[in-house]
């Protein structure tokens, strides 16, 4: 994906402007989410530098303490670094929003990565108990069983184990490099998840397959998928690398108030 140059940041963030946003949220609020899709899209690449604070209030035609509002949201969440001295840069973090669901490979195409797995385990077996009963199968049927290790441009990610019915891809064990196309082409993608996210530490394990140093920071996710008619399709574990990966969640106060 093309990166922006400092003109083309400027012109994206002005659009937002003059969009017709009136229930939109605060104007901050607004050009942070911008810029956070922007990044996210790969559209500015990690370790970019962004424009002055001060050059950004006067191009845009809003002021120094909108634009530090948004330097200040972002920072928060990983996804900018400001050094004193040295300006503010796009995160070499990775963020990922919890009110969408894609696949790894897709969010990392979507940063403008290249996504890889290291295969540590994919066969066609029979459910363990707690497979059967959380995607509905009975014991009798057979499920695809994928572990592996999670790369963006070569980087270890994660560690993820996926278990799917055999039936969602094929039959077979082979399905190809992502998951989730080989559920999108026998029919039955996952349209809604259910996640948990929680902090832990790296046995030595994890440590070894992600190098890292046992006992670093990781992220544990659970993830259940459902397909649009609410039958189970996929359970998934996951294991990120905390100095890399971020989980961000977007509140709203309803209607009722607080």
């Amino acid at each position: 994906m093309k990166t922006l140059n400092d003109d083309e940041l400027i012109a994206a963030l002005g659009r937002e402007l003059t969009a017709d946003a009136s229930s939109a949220g605060p104007l901050y609020f607004r050009l942070a989410a911008t810029l956070r899709e922007l990044i996210q899209q790969g559209q500015l690449a990690s370790g970019r530098s962004l424009p002055p604070e001060r050059e950004l209030a006067q191009r845009l035609a809003v002021s120094r303490q909108t634009i530090r509002r948004v330097v200040d949201e972002l920072a928060s969440e990983g996804v900018l670094t400001v050094r004193q001295g040295s300006g503010t840069f796009v995160s070499g973090r990775l963020v990922e929003p919890l009110t969408e669901l894609a696949s790894f490979s897709d969010d990392m195409r979507r940063r403008g990565m290249t996504p890889g797995s290291l295969w540590l385990e994919r066969k066609l077996t029979a459910p363990s108990p707690q497979e059967a009963f959380t995607l509905g199968l009975s014991l009798n049927d057979r499920v695809v069983r994928a572990l592996r290790v999670r790369t963006a441009d070569e980087q270890r990610i994660a560690v993820e184990l996926a278990v799917v019915g055999a039936d969602l891809v094929g039959g077979t064990a082979d399905f190809g490099t992502s998951l989730y196309d080989a559920i999108r082409r026998h029919g039955r993608a996952p349209e809604r998840a259910l996640q948990r996210v929680r902090a832990a530490i790296a046995d030595a394990r994890i440590a070894e397959l992600l190098h890292i140093d046992v006992g670093a920071p990781v992220l544990e996710t659970e993830r259940h998928s459902y397909s649009a008619d609410g039958r189970p399709v996929e359970w998934t574990r996951s294991t990120y690398r905390g100095d890399l990966y971020d989980y961000v969640v977007e509140m709203r106060i309803g209607a009722s108030g607080p």
